[in-house]
């Protein structure tokens, strides 16, 4: 990767960081304003604080005071919507989905209206109805499998994996798959293990050597003193997903976490450390990305590996960063 490309990756992060204290009632954001922050900088788009003021006002007047757009996904959601043409309609469009969604039998809490993100952003791909009805598929089959593990939380990735799956039900079963294998190579049965496995059903291999890249990334990343808490494990599925040199990733990622160490607001204190890992995880692994997807021998499969390689990072860091805010605040 050319060094170049993750440099103004990360001075986008910091830019787009830096404006998010000009938007009215940012102080309230907590973790979820590296999620904002993120989704822009990986998109590579800049923040423009007046259109997400705009995008929360008109959010603000199509629900009620309890409605849950106005909780996690409020600024997650305004930042979003400050890129379209069209604020208003696309809300609708988004609460139409989430709607669905309820009818269809999803609880109604924090984490459906991200699901309800993800269709909306998809519809290219695939219909909001068939998307809908395919993420209720794929949510049965985790929750049969794993009925103690298996919440809301995974609402995004079962939309995730319904949307970009070609063959699901052979992608459902290798989800299964890597998480038995994963835990006989050292991941604790869990609810984070299970996140993970989730991200490794847009492994394009699908084999053991994808599933032992998975052990050596975590691996490098203790080494390098450089560790991701057990929510973050999704992100390391999509590290993974990227062909590259594992040693020099994990050695970029290092660099930048200890870089933005430096930046005001993310310090140990500020942030925390696995945090900070996870976020620089994050811009190292959508760099690779974008610069991969540039490469002049990249054909039209390629590319639309690397799009669902950008999806799965912001996806995994997002709801990881959900994650996070709810264990402090549950600790607090």
């Amino acid at each position: 990767m050319q060094e170049s490309v993750l440099r103004n990756k990360l001075n986008l992060f910091i830019e787009n960081h830096g404006k998010i204290k000009y938007i009215k009632g940012s102080w309230q954001m907590g973790m979820m304003q590296y999620s904002c922050v993120l989704s822009s900088t990986i998109k590579n788009q800049n923040i423009n604080p007046i259109k997400v003021e705009e995008s929360i006002d008109i959010i603000k007047k199509n629900t009620g005071m309890f409605s849950n757009f106005r909780g996690h996904s409020l600024f997650y959601l305004s930042n979003l919507l400050s890129t379209k043409p069209d604020i208003e309609n696309s809300f609708k469009s988004i609460l139409s989905i989430y709607e669905k969604l309820k009818t269809t039998g999803f609880f109604n809490d924090a984490y459906l209206p991200f699901a309800a993100i993800i269709i909306y952003e998809n519809q290219d791909k695939m219909d909001a109805d068939t998307s809908i009805e395919k993420t209720k598929y794929v949510y049965d089959f985790m929750k049969k499998h794993h009925p103690w593990l298996t919440s809301s939380d995974d609402y995004c990735r079962a939309s995730l994996i319904a949307i970009h799956s070609k063959e699901l039900d052979n992608d459902l079963e290798y989800i299964e798959e890597s998480y038995n294998v994963l835990s006989l190579k050292g991941f604790y049965k869990s609810n984070n293990l299970q996140s993970l496995s989730h991200i490794m059903a847009l492994d394009n291999h699908k084999s053991e050597n994808s599933l032992n890249k998975v052990v050596r990334i975590r691996q490098l990343l203790e080494q390098k003193n450089c560790k991701i808490d057990g929510y973050g494990y999704p992100l390391i599925g999509a590290l993974s997903l990227l062909e590259c040199d594992e040693e020099q990733l994990v050695q970029q990622i290092k660099s930048v976490s200890d870089e933005l160490r430096e930046v005001k607001g993310f310090g140990n204190w500020a942030v925390g450390k696995s945090n900070r890992n996870m976020i620089s995880a994050a811009i190292v692994a959508s760099s690779y990305a974008d610069c991969l997807n540039q490469g002049s021998n990249v054909d039209e499969i390629s590319s639309n590996i690397f799009v669902e390689i950008i999806i799965a990072i912001e996806i995994a860091t997002m709801v990881a960063i959900i994650a996070a805010t709810s264990a402090s605040a549950a600790a607090n």
